[in-house]
């Protein structure tokens, strides 16, 4: 695998799981990975627009780590955005990493950089994260933190990569 310089978190909405797996890579880019992410940029899309602003719980989820959302603007998912990345990470199945790969099969290799988070991070069973917008509170931390997770486990095999290269 060549190096993983820009990964994209793709949503339904960029409302929720992909603004809060943006912001939790950055955090971790800034604080824990300083020198082995300093060329790994993220971002995030939705496959659809639905909010300029993301979700209260995942604002106060980061808010409760010291992380903020502040200059965070939604988009949709492009084919210009697509063709920047190196690594796209959804969370469903049939709603991110195959509705994309169907939306944009005219991309090259797109399936070559195209995983589900937990899939990527090297687990195999419950890979599905379902999109905890209308969930309560605690159900919607629970999905956070399976993300949180995830992210740390998929930095962790982009750094592996990268210094393999």
């Amino acid at each position: 695998m060549t190096k993983i310089e820009k990964v994209l978190f793709l949503c339904s909405g960029n409302t929720c799981r992909s603004v809060f797996a943006e912001y939790y890579a950055k955090w971790l880019k800034s604080t824990n990975y300083k020198d082995e992410l300093r060329d790994v940029n993220f971002d995030s899309a939705g496959t659809r627009h639905y909010y300029e602003t993301p979700h209260e719980g995942t604002v106060k989820y980061l808010a409760s780590k010291g992380i903020s959302v502040d200059g965070f603007v939604a988009k949709d998912i492009t084919n210009e955005l697509i063709n920047e990345q190196d690594l796209i990470l959804g969370f469903e199945a049939r709603y991110h990493t195959r509705k994309l790969k169907r939306r944009f099969k005219h991309i090259e290799n797109l399936d070559k950089k195209v995983y589900l988070l937990l899939e990527y991070a090297g687990e195999t069973e419950n890979l599905e994260i379902e999109d905890p917008f209308y969930l309560e509170e605690n159900e919607y931390n629970q999905i956070l933190k399976r993300i949180e997770d995830g992210i740390i486990k998929s930095i962790e095999k982009i750094i592996k990569i990268n210094k393999s290269e």
